[in-house]
């Protein structure tokens, strides 16, 4: 008769793991474990990014309460991954926001340090469109996600969804149009301090000051970009959106 019901294929890891119950510890004995965790994915839930997270977490509590003697570590832990059926549902339920814009939203944040780590310093939305290969549009919609959104008004700013909140005021007109050409024709830099004054793309207007400063240059070589970035502007349209900055 055996001394306990551990399989053998997770007996070395688990031994491990009671060990050392450190976080690097946790996630190697939950590598070793992620066939069972699919498994209670596949019977009480679906194999989403947020409800996996909440899987190994039930996977690694049930783990805690093991008893070798009592059961197999499988069964243990797949009975013990059934609180993941009422996650799922209240997940179909008012969420913050579709999963979707979560995620994109994620991933908008880390492309802009990766990018930023690699140029050395904060990329502008025509880089980051090139990095993530989006559009400038869906980068403005993806930023304008603020959590405690209802599902309806998540879905409005979701890139997939058709929805108009992203839009900026009098984002269809000749103006706005003139904009984005100049816009797509300046310098890094000079992209950066058009972004940073109007807020485009959903950024949060700066000042002079603050420009200055996330840029790593003096206010007056600030001002003075931005009389040649005018200057450009006002070759189409008599704006001066600098004028009050």
């Amino acid at each position: 008769m055996p001394t306990d019901y551990l399989e053998d294929e997770f007996r070395p890891a688990y031994e491990t793991w009671q060990a050392n119950k450190t976080p690097e510890g946790n996630a190697a004995f939950l590598k070793t474990i992620d066939p069972v965790i699919n498994q209670g994915l596949q019977a009480y839930g679906n194999d989403s990014p947020l409800l996996r997270s909440r899987a190994r977490l039930l996977a690694l509590e049930a783990a805690n309460k093991y008893d070798p003697k009592r059961s197999r570590l499988r069964s243990h832990i797949v009975t013990n991954m059934q609180g993941l059926r009422r996650i799922s549902r209240q997940q179909g339920q008012v969420i913050n926001a579709p999963e979707r814009v979560i995620l994109e939203s994620q991933k908008l944040r880390a492309a802009t340090q990766e990018l930023a780590d690699e140029i050395g310093r904060e990329p502008t939305d025509a880089e980051l469109s090139d990095f993530m290969r989006i559009s400038i549009p869906r980068i403005a919609k993806i930023r304008k996600y603020q959590p405690g959104f209802s599902t309806g008004q998540a879905e409005s700013l979701d890139p997939n969804s058709g929805g108009i909140a992203g839009r900026l005021p009098g984002d269809t007109g000749a103006e706005d149009l003139w904009l984005q050409i100049v816009y797509q024709d300046l310098e890094p830099t000079d992209q950066q301090i058009l972004e940073m004054t109007l807020g485009m793309n959903n950024r949060r207007k700066m000042s002079n000051l603050d420009i200055a400063k996330a840029l790593n240059r003096t206010p007056a070589a600030i001002t003075q970009r931005k009389m040649k970035i005018q200057k450009l502007l006002d070759q189409e349209q008599a704006l001066s959106p600098f004028i009050s900055q």
